[in-house]
């Protein structure tokens, strides 16, 4: 027997990035042969035999609904036959106004509505511009190649790839930012729908379109609190949106996730405005 499994290294393994399913022996241990990294078990593809398991199902069940209601009228009707015609009277039936309500069911008030949390927005700068003279730029760069030596859970190897990646950049820019809610770490089917549509524009597509270009996702958090829980939110956030641009949007770029911890980037008084991902696009 065999198992099937993925790896989700997306810093460094192309068999994660590619969303590969790995067929290993039953016996075999659960690790990537390609980066050493554990395995999630997945569930093998079912039967095409199974596909009509529902319908054979399906049949059995119309089938015997037609033999025994047949069954139930042939019984009722020769029953009614057999017995003598009911006598008629003369009690008028009662109109309709004076019908008792009792056997009608109240009417039930609507439920009461439930307020959603309206789907973060996507932003983009007015300009993308992936000039490392600009200062903004050049400081974030710096910046993450400091926070690669903090990243968690990710091998020598891997911090050693990203960090040649952004270190040789001949150019790197923010393409987009998607902001959090307070403690959420995870994107909602609108949210990952609008973070499709922003990475369909034609000026983040032709980004897309060049193979080696690299997308680097920065985790943010607000500062407040314990700053390993802050990288530890702030890499959650970053995984989200890279698994939804991979999942959702189709990306096969080389993405990387980076925690950037927290931060006050984007406004030192009000802290909320820091719980954010950047996306922003690597040029070797």
């Amino acid at each position: 027997m065999t198992v099937h499994a993925k790896c989700h290294n997306y810093a460094g393994c192309l068999q994660a990035y590619r969303g590969e399913e790995i067929e290993l022996p039953a016996s075999a241990p659960l690790v990537c042969p390609e980066c050493g990294k554990p395995l999630t078990e997945v569930k093998p593809p079912p039967s095409p035999l199974l596909r009509y398991i529902p319908l054979l199902i399906l049949a059995v069940i119309v089938a015997a609904a037609l033999i025994f209601g047949g069954s139930l009228i042939s019984r009722f009707t020769s029953k009614k036959e057999a017995q003598p015609p009911a006598e008629t009277t003369s009690t008028p039936a009662p109109a309709a106004s004076e019908a008792s309500p009792a056997g009608t069911a109240p009417a039930q008030a609507p439920e009461p509505a439930t307020e959603s949390e309206p789907p973060a927005t996507v932003t983009a700068p007015q300009q993308i511009d992936l000039s490392l003279a600009k200062t903004e730029n050049q400081k974030v760069k710096d910046e993450v190649l400091k926070r690669i030596d903090l990243m968690p859970n990710v091998s020598s190897a891997n911090k050693d790839k990203l960090y040649n990646s952004v270190e040789r950049a001949r150019s790197m820019g923010k393409i987009l930012t998607i902001p959090f809610g307070s403690g959420k770490i995870t994107l909602g089917a609108a949210e990952a729908l609008a973070l499709r549509e922003a990475l369909e524009k034609p000026e983040i597509m032709k980004l897309r379109e060049d193979p080696t270009a690299v997308f680097v996702v920065l985790g943010y958090a607000d500062p407040k609190g314990d700053e390993k829980k802050n990288i530890a939110i702030s890499q959650a956030r970053a995984d989200a949106v890279l698994d939804a641009m991979r999942e959702k949007a189709g990306i096969n770029n080389v993405m990387h996730s980076v925690a950037m911890g927290g931060s006050t980037i984007m406004d030192a008084k009000d802290l909320e405005k820091n719980r954010i991902v950047e996306i922003w696009a690597v040029l070797p």
